[in-house]
C-alpha cells in the first residue's frame, strides 16, 4: 500500500514539472544575510504553492506553464511580509526579509507588540501598502496616496477634489497627518485638493482613528503615518512614470549593504505646454487662467546602519503649488473682474535616530523642522450700467433716479481680500522602549512642539447683511496682523503593552499628558491653556484560531481621550482679551468595540462601532454691531463648545486574488455639535458658517459613506480597476425669497439690490454623490525580469455628465435674473476627467 501510494505521489510530481516551471527561492534576513528557516511561502492566486524553507533557507515553488509570473507572499514571525513577483523565466529568485516588530540586537532579536507604522490593529488602525494602493492612487489625473485613504472605513468622502476628509464626524482639521513620524503644518496641495503623499515615495498609509497609542498626540479624531520607502542598501533602482499632467523621478543609490543608502526624486505638474497650444488654436475658453495650477516637489532620503545597534535616517521635502486666474465678464453694459494669485511653498527636513544599547532596550529619537509660506489675493470689481426692474420701480419710485425703464451707473465696487502666513514647526521627540519579559513592554517618552506663525489678513468686502426689519448693502473692513505667536506644546507619555498578535490577549494601556502655551512677546502676551492628562486602553482578545477556514476571530474594545489644538489658535492676539487658563484645546473622549474575522482564502471582515463624546471644543466667531455701522468686526475664541459622534464602519476585503480582490466599505456617522456663544445672530459673523446657540450638524457631515474598489484580473497582467462612492449629502440651509432693496450710495446714487436670506436647517440636505472611477492597466516585465512596466488608462468620474449632485441656483444680485441650473454641490470640472500614464521600474 505505502508503495503504490509512493508511486503515486511521485508519478503527479513528475507530470507536475512536465507542465511547470520550477523556481528555488532563497530567503535571507536583509541586515545578517544569513539563511531564514522556517519561512512560510504561499500565494494568494494558486492554492498549490505553500511550501517552507528548509535550515538553508531555500525552497522549491512551480509555476504552471500557462503563466509567465506568479505573486507569492512570506511569511515568518518578527519579519515583515514580502510580496515578490517571481518569473518563470528566472530558475532562482533571491528574497531578503526585514525585521518587524522586532527590537534588534547583535545576538538576539526579541519580539515585540509596540506597533510600527506598518501594523494594523482591530479598533486602532488600518494600514495600506503600496501594493494595496497602486490602483487606486494612481488613477486620477494627479497621483495621491489620500485617494485610497478616502476609500476606508469611518473617513466621510470628501468630495471628489477634496483630500482632508472628515474622520470619524471630527473636524478634517482634527487629523494630524505625520512623514516619517515628522509632524507637517498642512499637508497638502491645492489648498487641500491634493496630498503631497505621492504613491512613488510612500511605502504605507497608516490611518489610526481608534484608541491610538499614548505616544502619539496632536489628533483628536485621528492620526495618518505615511512612511516612505526606505532605499535599497545594495541594488540600484529607478522608478519613473509620466502621465497626462505630471511626471516623477525616483531613483534609490545604495551605498553598501553595510553602509545604507539614499532615495532622491522629484514630482511636477507641466499644463504650461497644454495651456499653451489649447490657446493657440483660438479657443479662448482658458483665457482666465494667466498661470496655470502648477505642482514642484523634491524628495531626498538617506539611511545609514554604521553598526548593527544604530539605525540613522535624514530625510527632506520641498513643495511648491499655485496658480493665478484673471477673468472679465461683461453682459448688458455691465462688467465683473474677478482676480486671483495663490502660491505656497513648503520644506519639511528631519532627523530619526534608533539606537540599542541592550538587547532589551531602544532609543528613538526624532528631530524636524517644517516651513510654510503662503500667499494669497484675491479681488472683484465691478461696474457698470444697470436697468431698475419694473418691481424694483414700482417700491422704490419716490426715490431719487428711480423710474421704469431707468437706469444707473455703477462706478465701481471692489472687494479684496488678501492673506500671507509664514508658519515653522519643530517636533522633538525621545521615546525608550523597555522589553520586560517576552509578554510586557514598556515605552516612555518625551516630546516638544513648537510652533510659530506670522498671519497677515486684510479684507474689504461689500456685502448684504439683515438687520432683520431692514437690509444694508456696505462695506465691511478688516484687517490683522499677527507677528511672532509662538506656541508650546509639551508631552510626556508612558505605555504598558501587554502580549502579542499571536496571544490570546493583547491589550496596551498608556497616558499622556499634555501642556499648551502660547506667547508673543512683541505684544507682551502669554496665554496658558489647561493642561490636560489622557489617559488610553485598549484591549484584544482573539479565543479562536485556525478553526477550519476561519484564521483567527479577534475582539476589541478600548477607550480613550485625544487632545489637539486647531490650526485657528495661531490667530489668537492679545485683543481678543483672554486670560490664562481660560481656554481649552480639543478634547474629546471616544469609547470603541469592535471585532475582526480572517479567513483561510484571504477574505476579512470587520465591524468596528464608536461613541465620542466632546469635553471641549474651540470655536471662533467675529462680531459686528450698530455702533460702528457694521463695518469692522471683533474676533472672539471660546473653548465650550460641545458635540457628540455615534458611527458605525465595517470593512469586507478580498485580497489579492488570481481572477477578483478588492473591498466594500461602509461608514454611518451621527455628528452633532453646538456652540454656546451667547449673543444674538444679527450681531456674529461665524468664521465658519456655523450657527450659533444650539446643536447642528457641521458643514461637512454625511449620515452615510460607501465605496466599492474592485479589481478584476481578467487577463495576464491585466487589471480592470473599479472604484465607485455613494455618500449621502451634506447639510444645506433654508433660503428665504428673493427680495429687492434699495442701497443709497455716498454720491446719492440709488443702487438696486436683490438678496435673499438663509437659514440653519436640521433637515434639508444636498443630493447624494456618487462618482465612479475607471482604470485600466497593462503590467508585464522585460529584460530577464529586471525591468518591471505598466501602462495604464484611466477616466474619473466617469458618470458626472449623467449625473451631478446639485445645490441652489444662483441669482445676479443687481438684476435679480435667476440662473438656469443648479449649481454643482462637488467642485467638478463638469466632464470625465481622462488620464493615461506609463511607469517603469528598475
Amino acid at each position: 500500500m505505502k508503495k503504490l501510494i509512493s508511486t503515486v505521489f511521485i508519478s503527479g510530481l513528475i507530470v507536475l514539472q512536465m507542465f511547470s516551471a520550477e523556481i528555488k527561492v532563497l530567503v535571507l534576513d536583509s541586515d545578517l544575510d544569513i539563511p531564514l528557516e522556517g519561512v512560510r511561502i504561499s500565494s494568494k492566486s494558486n492554492s498549490e504553492i505553500r511550501t517552507v524553507t528548509d535550515e538553508n533557507g531555500q525552497a522549491i515553488i512551480n509555476i504552471p506553464d500557462e503563466k509567465k509570473s506568479e505573486t507569492i507572499e512570506t511569511h515568518l514571525p518578527g519579519y515583515r511580509n514580502e510580496t515578490v513577483s517571481v518569473s518563470s523565466d528566472s530558475p532562482e529568485v533571491e528574497i531578503r526579509l526585514s525585521l518587524a516588530d522586532v527590537i534588534e540586537g547583535k545576538e538576539l532579536v526579541v519580539s515585540r507588540t509596540v506597533p510600527e507604522t506598518a501594523s494594523e490593529k482591530v479598533g486602532v488602525s488600518t494600514v495600506m501598502t503600496k501594493e494595496k494602493m497602486h490602483s487606486t492612487a494612481s488613477m486620477g489625473i494627479i497621483e495621491d496616496c489620500m485617494a485610497s485613504v478616502r476609500t476606508l472605513p469611518g473617513v466621510s468622502y470628501s468630495g471628489a477634489w477634496g483630500s482632508e476628509p472628515s474622520i470619524r464626524g471630527g473636524s478634517p482639521r482634527e487629523l494630524a497627518v505625520t512623514l516619517d513620524g515628522m509632524y507637517t503644518i498642512f499637508p497638502w496641495h491645492w489648498g487641500g485638493g491634493n496630498s503631497i503623499l505621492n504613491p512613488s515615495m510612500i511605502e504605507t498609509v497608516k490611518l489610526s482613528n481608534g484608541v491610538f497609542s499614548a505616544r502619539y498626540g496632536k489628533a483628536s479624531s485621528g492620526l495618518l503615518e505615511a512612511t516612505t520607502l526606505k532605499p535599497d542598501f545594495e541594488k540600484a533602482h529607478l522608478n519613473a512614470s509620466i502621465s497626462t499632467m505630471s511626471a516623477d523621478v525616483f531613483a534609490q543609490v545604495p551605498f553598501g549593504k553595510n553602509v545604507g543608502g539614499m532615495l532622491v526624486g522629484t514630482h511636477m505638474t507641466y499644463l504650461e505646454p497644454l495651456f499653451a497650444a489649447y490657446n493657440a488654436s483660438g479657443n479662448d475658453s482658458l483665457d482666465m487662467i494667466k498661470r496655470p495650477p502648477y505642482i514642484r516637489d523634491f524628495f531626498l532620503k538617506t539611511n545609514f546602519r554604521p553598526s548593527p545597534v544604530l539605525d540613522i535616517s535624514l530625510m527632506g521635502f520641498l513643495g511648491s503649488d499655485g496658480l493665478s486666474m484673471d477673468e472679465t465678464e461683461t453682459k448688458d453694459g455691465f462688467s465683473r473682474n474677478m482676480i486671483m494669485d495663490y502660491d505656497i511653498y513648503q520644506g519639511l527636513a528631519g532627523l530619526n535616530v534608533k539606537y540599542l544599547p541592550t538587547d532589551k532596550v531602544q532609543f528613538h529619537g526624532l528631530l524636524s523642522y517644517n516651513r510654510m509660506y503662503e500667499d494669497l489675493k484675491q479681488s472683484m470689481k465691478e461696474s457698470g450700467t444697470v436697468k431698475y426692474t419694473d418691481e424694483f420701480a414700482d417700491k422704490y419710485s419716490g426715490l431719487s433716479g428711480v423710474s421704469a425703464g431707468s437706469s444707473y451707473y455703477l462706478s465701481e465696487i471692489r472687494s479684496d481680500y488678501a492673506e500671507k502666513i509664514t508658519s515653522h514647526l519643530v517636533n522633538a521627540k525621545l521615546e525608550s522602549e523597555i522589553e520586560v519579559n517576552d509578554k510586557n513592554h514598556l515605552c516612555f517618552g518625551v516630546e516638544e512642539i513648537i510652533s510659530t506663525s506670522d498671519t497677515k489678513e486684510k479684507v474689504s468686502a461689500w456685502r448684504d447683511l439683515d438687520l432683520g426689519d431692514r437690509w444694508l448693502f456696505g462695506k465691511s473692513a478688516w484687517e490683522s496682523e499677527i507677528e511672532q505667536n509662538w506656541m508650546y506644546n509639551t508631552a510626556a507619555f508612558a505605555a504598558w503593552n501587554y502580549g502579542s498578535e499571536n496571544d490570546l490577549v493583547n491589550s496596551e494601556i498608556g497616558i499622556r499628558g499634555e501642556f499648551l502655551t502660547m506667547k508673543n512677546n512683541k505684544q507682551n502676551y502669554t496665554l496658558n491653556m489647561v493642561p490636560q492628562v489622557s489617559p488610553r486602553a485598549s484591549v484584544t482578545f482573539t479565543p479562536w484560531r485556525d478553526i477550519g477556514s476561519i484564521r483567527k476571530i479577534s475582539l476589541t474594545t478600548g477607550t480613550g481621550l485625544f487632545v489637539s489644538a486647531p490650526r485657528e489658535t495661531m490667530l489668537i492676539s492679545k485683543e481678543c482679551g483672554i486670560g490664562n487658563y481660560e481656554l481649552k484645546p480639543n478634547s474629546a473622549l471616544l469609547a470603541l468595540i469592535g471585532g475582526n474575522v480572517e479567513l483561510e482564502n484571504d477574505w476579512k471582515f470587520k465591524l468596528e462601532t464608536y461613541y465620542k463624546h466632546y469635553l471641549s471644543r474651540m470655536y471662533m466667531y467675529t462680531v459686528s454691531d450698530a455702533s460702528t455701522e457694521y463695518s469692522s468686526e471683533t474676533m472672539n475664541v471660546k473653548s465650550n463648545g460641545q458635540g457628540h459622534v455615534f458611527g458605525i464602519d465595517a470593512l469586507i476585503e478580498k485580497n489579492v486574488g488570481k481572477v477578483w480582490d478588492g473591498y466594500l466599505s461602509y461608514s454611518f456617522v451621527y455628528t452633532r455639535y453646538r456652540n454656546p456663544a451667547g449673543i444674538r445672530d444679527d450681531q456674529k459673523v461665524d468664521m465658519n458658517d456655523d450657527v450659533m446657540d444650539e446643536w447642528f450638524y457641521p458643514g461637512f457631515h454625511r449620515f452615510n459613506t460607501v465605496n466599492i474598489v474592485s479589481n478584476w484580473h481578467f487577463g495576464e497582467g491585466w487589471t480592470l480597476t473599479v472604484k465607485g462612492t455613494l455618500a449621502t449629502g451634506t447639510p444645506k440651509k433654508k433660503n428665504g425669497d428673493l427680495t429687492c432693496y434699495a442701497a443709497t450710495m455716498e454720491d446719492g446714487t440709488v443702487v438696486q439690490r436683490y438678496t435673499r436670506s438663509s437659514f440653519y436647517s436640521d433637515t434639508l440636505r444636498n443630493q447624494i454623490s456618487c462618482p465612479v472611477d475607471v482604470r485600466v492597466s497593462k503590467q508585464w516585465t522585460s529584460n530577464g525580469g529586471k525591468a518591471n512596466w505598466e501602462f495604464y488608462f484611466a477616466v474619473q468620474d466617469i458618470f458626472v455628465n449623467l449625473y451631478s449632485p446639485k445645490g441652489d441656483k444662483s441669482f445676479n444680485s443687481y438684476t435679480g435674473e435667476m440662473s438656469d441650473v443648479e449649481e454643482s454641490v462637488d467642485f467638478d470640472i463638469g466632464v470625465p476627467l481622462p488620464s493615461l500614464g506609463i511607469k517603469v521600474k528598475f
